[in-house]
């Protein structure tokens, strides 16, 4: 039996002991997936591999709602406020803590929302557009002191990864660099590609652009060379070791979600993220499958992220635009 038809009745399965032991069906209607970032870029590329396999192992509709705005703000502030019945996912990313690091009046409250799946991380890959003729971190930094503000970077919004690892570019380098906030990595990269801007922080999901020699891929921020990517440095093998960022994505709930929901919700989702065929789809738009999806784990894990950045807020003086 090959490994697809393995994971597919693994699924079933699943669902199948659900019934059994006298659990309602869940869901009962469509389920809405809220990606608070425009179609085109890695966030939505993994929810829709993820969708897909949760309304295969439902057996209703999951229904993939991009809603950028607000830096991530907007999808959030909506998923926050929908019917606590499980049937309203938020799928977001690196801007949910960093928004609450910077942002002073939110619109929702960070405990109205609940962690439950981690589902991956991606280490950013700095890219900057070829007409630059800039190929190493030591050429990319000298040209940065010696035209302050001549770079501008993209980002998927204020507060996302690429945002935070080109503020943390600019401060470890000593140099000063323009954000440019867009919202989504699609049309960020649509104006990078472009030459409109200078470069982005995205991930591996657009070396594609580099092989084919519309993008330079200077460095990762990575911990070690990507196996995806093993001719690109790091910026610790630059000289830049400080310059360690990773974007991440996981799954929440609002809060009044009774904790059966909450589980069900998480025991499909963990089925699907453990299906080797959804790992290699998710690896292919450029994330780095987890290996402990748990919520507990999840939970640690962003408890981490928030002394981390804001200790870095603090140092860096790091402002929204």
């Amino acid at each position: 039996m090959n490994p697809s038809r393995r994971a597919a009745l693994a699924l079933a399965a699943g669902a199948a002991a659900a019934s059994a032991f006298g659990q309602p069906a869940f869901p009962a209607k469509p389920v809405t997936m809220i990606v608070p970032f425009a179609p085109g870029g890695i966030s939505d590329g993994a929810a829709r591999v993820i969708a897909q396999a949760l309304s295969d192992q439902w057996k209703q509709p999951v229904l993939v709602d991009n809603r950028a705005g607000g830096g991530t703000i907007t999808g959030t502030r909506d998923a926050a406020r929908a019917a606590p019945d499980g049937t309203t996912l938020l799928l977001t990313s690196f801007g949910y803590v960093m928004n609450q690091l910077l942002v002073k009046n939110l619109p929702y409250e960070p405990q109205s929302l609940t962690a439950l799946n981690m589902v991956g991380i991606a280490p950013n890959v700095l890219y900057l557009h070829p007409s630059l003729k800039l190929g190493t971190v030591a050429e990319v930094v000298a040209y940065a002191r010696a035209h302050p503000g001549g770079l501008n970077f993209a980002s998927s919004g204020n507060a996302s990864s690429p945002h935070i690892a080109a503020e943390l570019f600019s401060s470890v380098t000593r140099t000063k660099n323009v954000h440019v906030p867009y919202r989504g990595t699609g049309p960020a990269m649509a104006d990078v590609l472009g030459g409109q801007v200078s470069g982005i922080f995205d991930t591996l999901q657009s070396l594609p652009y580099a092989r084919a020699g519309k993008l330079r891929a200077i460095a990762t921020t990575g911990k070690q060379r990507l196996a995806g990517a093993p001719d690109v440095p790091t910026f610790a093998e630059s000289g830049y070791p400080e310059l360690e960022i990773a974007s991440w994505w996981g799954f929440f709930v609002p809060s009044g979600t009774p904790p059966a929901v909450q589980k069900q919700v998480t025991d499909a989702i963990d089925r699907v993220l453990a299906a080797p065929e959804v790992r290699r789809k998710l690896e292919a738009v450029g994330l780095e499958p987890s290996t402990d999806t748990s919520p507990a784990a999840f939970r640690a894990f962003l408890d981490t992220e928030q002394r981390r950045w804001a200790a870095l807020v603090k140092e860096r003086d790091i402002r929204m635009d």
